[in-house]
């Protein structure tokens, strides 16, 4: 007859085919509020597992037909977490180690003794919870992880239909390559063309990337979209968001450094403002030279007032291209760990000003990727624009 469960009790099954060694476990057992049940042989044992469950499982090594190694591998198989200990003689020690190697806890020698035995169960038991504890923490944080990879997957698509399309206008065409080094990033683009027929760029990078870094691009990217769109010029824009970023996120230590370009196909002008940012790259077709247009202003978010904002204004010529980027692409590293540098960027754009613009974006991804064997080190954003003519 089964004895009656105890809330919180321990179970224990004892398998021997000696009486008298059953009889004395149960009783040594029963006295520290275990409950126990007996199995006289391997078989007996085997359907008792099959029907209920236990903490740890006591059981002689050699048994007539069923053995000790049995009975463990059938109570690892119901349960991983059930705990076994193995009794064996003096001369069967390495087949107790041996059982030990497929899952026994530890093993005990004949003639039992009650403080060894007790200790060893007290341990065993022990090592069951603690297993149990681990799994349903592992259980939580494999859940957690689920949760926390579906919503860095669904921020992820955020961010990229952040991403400007492809823009083509009567004079002008651009488009932006994005590679985020996580996943998520600090990098941000837009394109918004006016009723005038200008067409204002602009590209900002968060300090720092991953998670924080991506929020905060997404809450600058609307107001930087609003100001776009107004009638400001590109120093104003900057002048603006620097404003409203400092009040905003002054308190987070983190800053921005962006530029703004405006540009007017139909009469050759591009006005250009940078805060901070790498010097942008306006390649001539005429020369095929590359001219470096330096940021002038202070990075946004230092100060409240960003005084007097400087930019400068250029001629632009059928042909030439405006490469803005982020600064992952300048310091990406080989395997030297040398960075790529402006100077790298320039080659690269030499060799690749040939292209189509769509093909010419795809060129400076690719050579970068090439250059710092696919391992970045930073969020990398390129804007390509090519000024066509009529």
């Amino acid at each position: 007859m089964e004895p009656t469960e105890i809330p919180g009790s321990a179970k224990i099954l004892v398998v021997d085919d000696d009486g008298n060694v059953r009889r004395f476990l149960r009783q040594l057992f029963q006295r520290e509020s275990y409950q126990v049940d007996e199995a006289e042989n391997g078989e007996t044992a085997l359907g008792l597992l099959r029907r209920k469950a236990y903490d740890l499982v006591i059981s002689d090594l050699h048994m007539v037909e069923i053995g000790g190694m049995q009975v463990l591998e059938a109570a690892k198989q119901i349960d991983k977490h059930t705990q076994v200990l193995i009794f064996t003689g003096f001369g069967s020690i390495q087949s107790a180690v041996d059982a030990m190697k497929k899952g026994a806890f530890d093993y005990l020698t004949k003639p039992v003794h009650s403080e060894s035995i007790l200790l060893k169960v007290r341990n065993a038991l022990e090592r069951r919870e603690l297993g149990r504890q681990l799994e349903e923490q592992k259980i939580r944080l494999d859940r957690y992880h689920q949760m926390l990879n579906q919503d860095l997957a669904l921020a992820k698509r955020v961010q990229e239909s952040l991403v400007p399309e492809a823009f083509a206008a009567p004079g002008l065409a651009a488009n932006v390559r994005y590679l985020p080094m996580i996943g998520l990033g600090g990098d941000f683009a837009d394109i918004a063309a006016h009723k005038d027929g200008r067409v204002n760029f602009s590209i900002i990078d968060v300090t720092g990337h991953g998670v924080s870094a991506a929020l905060l691009v997404n809450r600058v990217c609307s107001e930087g979209r609003k100001l776009m769109r107004e009638d400001f010029q590109p120093a104003e824009i900057l002048q603006k968001l620097n404003r409203f970023f400092f009040d905003s996120f002054s308190q987070t230590g983190l800053f921005l450094t962006a530029q703004v370009v405006s540009v007017d196909a139909a009469r050759k002008e591009l006005l250009f403002a940078g805060s901070a940012h790498p010097p942008a790259l306006l390649w001539k077709k005429a020369t095929r030279e590359i001219v470096e247009l330096a940021s002038q202003n202070m990075i946004v978010g230092f100060e409240p007032v960003m005084d007097n904002p400087q930019q400068l204004k250029m001629t632009i010529h059928d042909g030439d291209r405006l490469l803005l980027y982020t600064d992952g692409a300048i310091e990406a590293e080989n395997r030297q760990e040398k960075p790529l540098g402006i100077s790298g960027l320039k080659k690269i754009v030499n060799r690749s000003a040939h292209l189509v613009l769509n093909d010419f974006t795809d060129h400076l991804v690719q050579e970068l990727k090439s250059f710092s064997d696919e391992k970045l080190r930073d969020d990398v954003l390129f804007l390509a624009a090519e000024f066509t003519g009529p």
